[in-house]
């Protein structure tokens, strides 16, 4: 089985890994994390696919913690399509009823 950090999602196969052979992350501190800041952190997935599902959860949510990075998402990514769907859900996580 494959095991991924979830910091800079280098893949490796040993399961026993508490801090991430490549860039150190503490693997532990994440099972600690709350949802959101899982997928907060997950944002910066390298495939693009798993990113817009992120964006997508956080808009279905209105999940208000995300806003400030899908901003930088939107400043920073050069695929203009995670930029438009990061745009697309602050509107939405903003909208008033």
């Amino acid at each position: 089985m494959r095991y991924y950090c979830p910091n800079c999602w280098q893949d490796f196969w040993e399961e026993n890994f508490k801090v991430c052979p490549k860039c150190g992350y503490n693997i532990q501190d994440f099972d600690n994390k709350d949802y959101v800041d899982k997928l907060i952190t997950a944002l910066q997935h390298r495939a693009g696919d798993v990113v817009h599902w992120i964006i997508m959860i956080f808009a279905q949510r209105k999940e208000k913690r995300a806003v400030p990075y899908l901003e930088k998402l939107c400043k920073e990514t050069k695929d203009p399509s995670l930029a438009r769907a990061a745009e697309e859900a602050i509107k939405k996580i903003n909208a008033e009823w």
